[in-house]
């Protein structure tokens, strides 16, 4: 089948915006291509952030693009190196953690914003915490100091005039296995910890813990894009149009997300996607907003780099108006948003 004047002209135009210094008549042939299979990364024990992925499977929004795609299944946290590797093209990840491997040299584009909401800060039910501004002092449990559950407090903590990081720094962070958490906070190794959902919420629902920082509702944060879509940028490079495909699919899946959270909520807990109750995963899907953006990729990545260079996390010397550019790229073919 030949291919469209725009489909062309748009992988000449990825080529030249994307690979400076890369052959571009042979990744324009590649372009051209649609015999490239895309490799998603997905955790092993997904989370409510994946919905779209998951429903993109289920209501073969994939295959309705013509997209040739297989899955790959990973452990939490491991897929910034599975994308270095090329072992996978696309996944999904929290923007605060990727703002300082990015800063660090890591080799990724970013086209599409998912959603908002998703990282909660939790005390025990009894705690005489009642707010952010309480945990001075105290002892925070995160499961890596690079964590979005990390990230996210530290800047609710810095807009309140507080030191998250450094020398004098107003609070003391702990790390534990994500798993354990729970427990570190139940036997009070640590005043609060981390979690993003649905773990945050089944220990909630259980009455073992209450919210302090919910980015799902933070002023300064609830209209945030908190998760986004990296891709490999040398398959962003040789396929354009098979990520294109891609995100045109998973805009279409987040969209389904949005005006249907109960549906999809039965149907990525029933079929094992991500653990917890079907009804409060659904409780917790309806505080988020699946309005995926490619503009609002923008917006988070420069709001990210710029608060976590404020807080120490971002080294003072990067340029960070040049890290928005060079991370930030919106794909041919691919709508701003489908709202």
């Amino acid at each position: 089948m030949k291919k469209s004047v725009f489909a062309v002209l748009a992988a000449c135009l990825l080529v030249q915006g994307v690979c400076a210094g890369g052959k571009k008549e042979g990744a324009a042939q590649a372009a051209a291509s649609d015999d490239y299979t895309l490799v998603i990364g997905l955790p092993v024990t997904g989370g409510l952030c994946e919905a779209p992925f998951y429903i993109a499977i289920e209501k073969g929004f994939y295959d309705a693009e013509g997209l040739k795609w297989k899955e790959f299944k990973m452990d939490a946290g491991t897929a910034m190196n599975h994308l270095t590797t090329g072992a996978i093209d696309v996944t999904n990840n929290l923007l605060a953690t990727l703002i300082q491997p990015i800063a660090n040299g890591l080799d990724v584009k970013i086209p599409l914003a998912l959603h908002t909401g998703c990282v909660k800060t939790l005390v025990r039910a009894d705690s005489p915490i009642n707010g952010p501004r309480d945990l001075k002092g105290k002892k925070i449990g995160v499961a890596s100091l690079n964590s979005s559950t990390k990230v996210i407090p530290s800047r609710v903590l810095a807009s309140l005039g507080l030191k998250p990081d450094g020398d004098g720094a107003d609070v003391e962070w702990v790390i534990y296995p994500q798993t354990e958490l729970p427990l570190a906070l139940e036997r009070g190794l640590v005043d609060a910890i981390g979690l993003g959902d649905p773990a945050a919420s089944i220990i909630e629902n259980e009455g073992k813990a209450r919210v302090i920082i919910n980015n799902a509702t933070d002023h300064n944060l609830k209209d945030e894009f908190c998760c986004v879509t990296p891709v490999r940028t040398a398959a962003l490079r040789d396929h354009p149009e098979a990520i294109a495909k891609f995100l045109r699919a998973i805009q279409k899946a987040s969209k389904w997300v949005q005006e249907n959270p109960d549906e999809a909520a039965r149907i990525i807990t029933e079929k094992k996607y991500i653990a917890g109750d079907v009804a409060v995963n659904a409780q917790v899907l309806k505080t988020y907003s699946y309005k995926a953006s490619v503009s609002q990729a923008q917006v988070a990545i420069d709001r990210n780099a710029r608060e976590l260079q404020q807080i120490g996390i971002v080294k003072p010397d990067v340029d960070v108006a040049a890290l928005v550019k060079n991370t930030y790229y919106a794909v041919p073919g691919v709508p701003d948003s489908l709202f």
